[in-house]
């Protein structure tokens, strides 16, 4: 009898589990992990120094690339960066070992990476003085860093003027429109402040781009990439052969690589060294990452199921090429665990929804956006409808407060 050419594939189950067991391992190490000295670089230091000493604000510049993850970590920083161009230069030698195709093809990673840090550098400049004069400790001012340049980089092809032109925008508006958003609509409300910079985002983007389509310096291109084959890599999901996304280790990788999906890297080397700093920063002092808060182990844990539970689900959308499994990793756990003081079981319970609801969200509004406009409006509009859903449901459970 011919076989069903129809059939899919079964689903990863060994690596879901895999995953899993990570997860747990990760959850109980950090737990009972020794700290090493608990005087080293406190958050709460760092942002009431940020505004006026230039040493901090260079601390908090570097935190700043791993604040998507919640993480505002010294360490996570420096790894992702050096991590990220590990990826890169092996991307470039056409090496297997360097995993994902880093920022969707690594010719233009470079690029990718100016417009970010000049972004972020407009941005800390401008704003981080303004943190002597907030109540919160906290201003969004990394929302450049993973958002608007790169998209119009991503849209419009690289070149100088288009790094700067979404360097300069986003630079100066999207810090005071996420406080806005945030003061007067979200924290009276008592939902997670991540909702407020993933709208941000999304609104910023549309403003950005629209403004792309009639300044007159912005070169039009109706499909630049489809243009310029040369400059593409492999795509997101081809690691290898077909064959290789049954691989446990594939699964593991793909998870892995989540971690650095918000700041269009989407790469092993990236994420495993920015976890490593992660790590680092825990072991050192716990106060000096996530904000000062004492239940990262957790988040990290959910962080992992998340990721898991979304590409375990939406595998077969993988084996096409991508699917938005990072969007319950950069904002809907962190977020949350922070409003429900590290709860457990509704951490993980809202890392399983988001692994479930915010990918096909994000996918079918992006489905719905108008030509021209990136997928990350989409994706960071998912991330704002969900995490404000999910929020508003934790804060009305009566053991909110309990950490078990």
């Amino acid at each position: 009898m011919e076989q069903d050419s129809t059939k899919r594939t079964p689903l990863p189950f060994k690596g879901f589990l895999l995953t899993l067991v990570i997860a747990v391992i990760a959850y109980v190490f950090m737990s009972f992990v020794p700290h090493v000295n608990p005087d080293f670089l406190p958050y709460s230091t760092v942002s009431a120094e940020a505004g006026h000493s230039l040493f901090y604000k260079l601390i908090w510049f570097v935190q700043d690339f791993t604040n998507a993850q919640f993480y505002a970590s010294l360490f996570a920083g420096l790894g992702l960066v050096v991590g990220a161009f590990i990826a890169y230069t092996l991307n470039s030698r056409k090496k297997r070992s360097g995993g994902f195709v880093i920022a969707y093809t690594y010719k233009i990673f470079p690029w990718v990476f100016a417009a970010q840090i000049l972004s972020l550098i407009i941005s800390d400049l401008l704003y981080t003085p303004l943190l002597d004069s907030t109540n919160m400790g906290w201003i969004p001012t990394f929302i450049p860093f993973v958002s608007v340049p790169v998209i119009v980089i991503l849209e419009y092809g690289p070149s100088l003027i288009n790094v700067l032109t979404g360097a300069v925008l986003t630079g100066v508006l999207a810090t005071p429109l996420g406080s806005v958003i945030n003061k007067y609509v979200l924290s009276p409300a008592g939902l997670p402040v991540v909702a407020a910079n993933v709208f941000t985002m999304s609104i910023l983007g549309i403003i950005v781009l629209e403004a792309c389509r009639v300044l007159p310096f912005i070169e039009k291109k109706t499909d630049f990439y489809s243009d310029n084959p040369g400059l593409w890599g492999k795509q997101y999901g081809e690691a290898g052969p077909a064959e290789d996304l049954q691989k446990p280790t594939w699964f593991v990788r793909r998870v892995l690589a989540d971690f650095t999906e918000a700041q269009f890297y989407g790469n092993e080397w990236a994420s495993g060294l920015m976890l490593l700093g992660v790590l680092i920063d825990w072991i050192i002092n716990p106060a000096s990452i996530y904000y000062g808060n004492n239940f990262l182990p957790i988040v990290i844990c959910a962080q992992i199921v998340s990721s898991a539970v979304g590409v375990f689900l939406y595998y077969h959308e993988w084996e096409k090429g991508f699917y938005p499994t990072f969007l319950p990793v950069v904002t809907i756990v962190p977020g949350i665990a922070g409003i429900c003081n590290g709860n457990i079981v509704i951490t993980l319970l809202v890392a399983v929804l988001g692994g479930v609801i915010a990918p096909p969200l994000a996918a079918y509004i992006t489905s719905k956006l108008p030509k021209g406009l990136h997928p990350m409006i989409g994706n960071t509009m998912s991330m704002a409808v969900c995490t404000t859903i999910l929020g508003a449901v934790c804060k009305c459970l009566p053991f909110i407060g309990s950490g078990l």
